[in-house]
């Protein structure tokens, strides 16, 4: 059936309301008689918008899981600069450094470990082991991240990120189990940022120089 000439097509948002069944009964009236017409352009858009409307119908009926929510946040926070001034300070304290003090009870040495440190922030603790390889220039930081007052939670997908002063050394991404591990060249006045998004706070340990190779 061929179109009168002075008919008018209409435009993908109306269509996209029609599909959804919004819009003036009057106008989903004529939009109706417009395909009937056989016009073949909008006939197109209304069944694009049709299948777009199912997608959608279907999507919205999805819940994202939390941990891949918390996932891409922190991938997101890496490939960015660290929002200090959005974030509530929770400064560490240490509590174990076993250049002073024997390794406690449960901990078993190795050779690996050049040095071990246990510091406290707030509810959390950092727990930290630098292992340096003879003839290496770079050191290995493997840490755990945990809430002492609440052990259930869970502290995966967390962004770490290593400072020497203002500048930038290194990042990673908690697992897990809150653990994460980096490679870096040590530097003077360290310091290891750990933003949490969820609770507003964000964790800074300072860890002056490190040990040295």
């Amino acid at each position: 059936m061929n179109m009168p000439q002075a008919a008018r097509h209409f435009d993908i948002t109306e269509w996209a309301d029609y599909v959804r069944e919004v819009g003036s009964p009057e106008q989903r009236s004529e939009m109706q008689q417009h395909l009937e017409a056989g016009c073949s352009r909008c006939e197109r858009l209304q069944g694009l918008m049709a299948k777009f409307a199912t997608v959608c119908s279907r999507e919205s009926l999805l819940e994202v899981p939390h941990y891949a929510e918390r996932s891409v946040k922190a991938l997101a926070t890496l490939g960015r600069e660290s929002r200090r001034s959005a974030f509530e300070k929770v400064l560490a304290v240490l509590s174990f450094d076993s250049l002073n003090d024997p390794l406690p009870a449960g901990v078993r040495g190795t050779h690996q470990i050049s040095r071990h440190v246990l510091f406290h922030a707030g509810d959390y603790s950092v727990d930290l082991r630098f292992e340096h390889e003879k003839g290496s220039s770079s050191m290995v930081l493997v840490g755990q991240i945990a809430n002492q007052k609440s052990p259930e939670e869970v502290m995966s997908n967390l962004p770490v990120i290593l400072f020497a002063g203002a500048q930038e050394v290194s990042r990673s991404i908690s697992n897990s189990f809150g653990e994460f591990q980096m490679e870096y060249v040590p530097f003077e006045e360290l310091r290891l940022l750990v933003p949490m998004e969820d609770k507003g706070q964000e964790l800074e340990v300072k860890l002056g120089s490190g040990p040295q190779a």
